[in-house]
């Protein structure tokens, strides 16, 4: 995927993972933004089971130790510890068959040089393609053009409708 990723991402995502997952967690994203005083990293994290809130807060104090001696952004920051909530980003090759039959949103750049988003369910990856079902085609979408991709929940199931 052509996720592109901060210079401060790039530099404290390999320890952050390497914490996250002694403490049986799984990275799914880092993101860092804002201006000056507003400076954001947030760091979103899972697990089978889900995360709760007492999870968050417990990895905040540990991320924040190390964050602390890494000392990667120069002046002051927030950091925020979450769980991906419902509409968990896709951010790894493999997340395309691990959510297989879920619904997702994939946004790429075609072969026209557009930029499009297709939804649909998730059937996996093929030779370098995610393939996703909308309205009973398949949909095949080079893993190297993808921007973005996230599950979407479906209300609609949960309401019983």
């Amino acid at each position: 995927m052509k996720i592109s990723k901060h210079p401060v991402v790039r530099k404290i995502e390999a320890e952050v993972e390497q914490t996250v997952n002694d403490f049986g967690y799984e990275l799914v994203q880092i993101r860092y933004g804002g201006e000056a005083e507003g400076r954001t990293l947030s760091i979103f994290i899972d697990r089978p089971d889900g995360v709760s809130a007492e999870d968050c807060s417990d990895m905040s104090r540990r991320l924040s130790m190390l964050l602390d001696s890494l000392d990667p952004i120069p002046g002051s920051y927030t950091l925020i510890v979450s769980s991906p909530g419902l509409d968990r980003p896709l951010t790894r090759d493999s997340d395309f068959d691990r959510f297989e039959g879920e619904t997702a949103a994939v946004r790429y750049r075609a072969a026209d040089g557009q930029r499009r988003t297709d939804t649909g369910l998730l059937r996996g990856v093929e030779d370098g393609n995610v393939v996703i079902e909308d309205e009973g085609e398949a949909v095949r979408i080079p893993l190297d053009e993808i921007e973005q991709a996230h599950l979407v929940y479906d209300w609609e199931a949960e309401d019983g409708s």
